[in-house]
């Protein structure tokens, strides 16, 4: 019984991580090619910064899901205060 739930947990946590990076590297690509013309260079920059983010730093993806979901939140908030100390200056 208890195997049996471990191996589910790190099933879905497999699975998780396999979602994660799937999504994380169309974003990173989407962005990559909007920023280089060039297609081989921007799948060459989408397989070096998914690297860096998933196998040499994963502590990245969590920071950059928390900070996803804190701008989804706060998003406009956090704009109108940017705005509002650019035009003060």
């Amino acid at each position: 019984m208890i195997s049996s739930n471990i191996f589910l947990a790190t099933a879905f946590q497999d699975m998780l991580w396999l979602v994660l990076l799937i999504a994380f590297a169309i974003l990173i690509y989407n962005w990559t090619k909007s920023q280089v013309v060039n297609q081989t260079v921007a799948i060459l920059l989408t397989l070096l910064l998914t690297y860096i983010m998933f196998i040499r730093f994963p502590e990245l993806v969590w920071i950059f899901i928390i900070g996803i979901v804190v701008f989804w939140i706060y998003g406009k908030d956090i704009k109108s205060a940017i705005l509002k100390i650019k035009i003060n200056k």
